[in-house]
């Protein structure tokens, strides 16, 4: 095509070139073309043809440089596209190696976190062991000095025999002291027993032991007593049981039976809330039997194990 192109072309410089007859006449690139010969007819119509064929060639050519322009357009839009994408994922890695550093700052953490509290629990352990070895040796010292064979036997009574013994001897001693007065008086006997109130026993234990306490803080004692070991007959809470029947011995000065249910009341456990106060009322009741060395160990272990309760900032400074 671009042979017939420069082939037209040539032609028709040569033609415009030529002398041309009067009024166009013979011009074989007027649109109004006559007096021409075959020949230039043939070149006429061949010139046309390549006129209209270059013009829908432009018309293409035009077309598509449209279209070029608009995938052109396209395409930009594209790469501004991918270009803010590309942006924002450079931000989400960025962020994300922020939280993978700060993942691994904050598992670090943890880790001496763990290792720290492991290492507190250990020394922990390690204090509470030497603790229960002090008391332990303190409750031996109690046991090797304190405790006779009778105080055991007494231990192991239970209390129903105690104070069916204790009311069995009180009604002896009143019926003796009516005979005496009616072999005077001449007056019948009359029965002087009494019903014994045990409506208590249809509680719960925890409110039978809040009676115990509330009988002893009224000075009640043998009902004190008698609700304690039942309560020991019953397997609840011994040791805490144990250490209220010293409290008893304690508030009657009593030092020495004192000790011995204190002595019971640790052996059995020594983690109650009332440790301290059992503690300090051993320490008083050996000061009180003349134990005072023994004492000293009780209150330097009250001081140094439980340094923030009352008992240990009433506890003398001794060495």
């Amino acid at each position: 095509m671009k042979k017939i192109l420069s082939v037209a072309l040539f032609i028709g410089a040569t033609l415009l070139h030529a002398e041309n007859s009067a009024f166009g006449a013979g011009d074989v690139t007027s649109d109004n073309a006559y007096g021409l010969s075959s020949s230039e007819r043939l070149i006429k119509e061949k010139l046309d043809s390549l006129s209209n064929s270059n013009s829908q060639t432009n018309a293409r050519i035009d077309e598509i440089q449209e279209r070029i322009e608009g995938l052109q357009s396209t395409l930009e839009g594209i790469n501004s596209q991918y270009a803010k994408s590309n942006s924002r994922l450079t931000q989400l890695e960025t962020k994300n190696d922020s939280l993978e550093n700060n993942l691994t700052a904050e598992i670090q953490n943890l880790k001496k976190y763990i290792e720290e509290s492991r290492k507190i629990q250990e020394t922990n352990n390690k204090q509470f062991k030497k603790i229960l070895t002090e008391l332990s040796s303190l409750v031996d010292s109690i046991n090797a000095n304190y405790v006779s064979k009778e105080e055991l036997k007494d231990i192991n009574l239970s209390i129903n025999n105690i104070s069916s013994n204790a009311s069995h001897k009180n009604t002896e001693n009143i019926l003796d002291e009516k005979k005496d007065n009616n072999a005077t008086t001449n007056t019948p006997i009359k029965d002087t027993n009494k019903t014994i109130d045990d409506s208590w026993k249809k509680k719960k234990n925890n409110e039978i032991l809040d009676l115990a306490i509330q009988d002893l803080h009224k000075d009640l004692y043998e009902e004190c007593k008698t609700k304690l070991n039942y309560l020991i007959a019953q397997k609840y809470k011994p040791a805490r049981a144990n250490f209220w029947l010293g409290e008893i011995e304690y508030k009657q000065k009593n030092y020495n039976n004192a000790i011995v249910f204190y002595k019971k009341s640790s052996t059995i456990s020594s983690k109650g809330d009332y440790f301290p106060k059992l503690l300090y009322h051993t320490a008083i009741s050996l000061d009180k039997v003349g134990n005072t060395k023994t004492a000293n160990g009780f209150y330097k272990a009250l001081k140094k194990n439980y340094p923030n309760t009352p008992e240990a900032k009433a506890s003398p400074n001794r060495k």
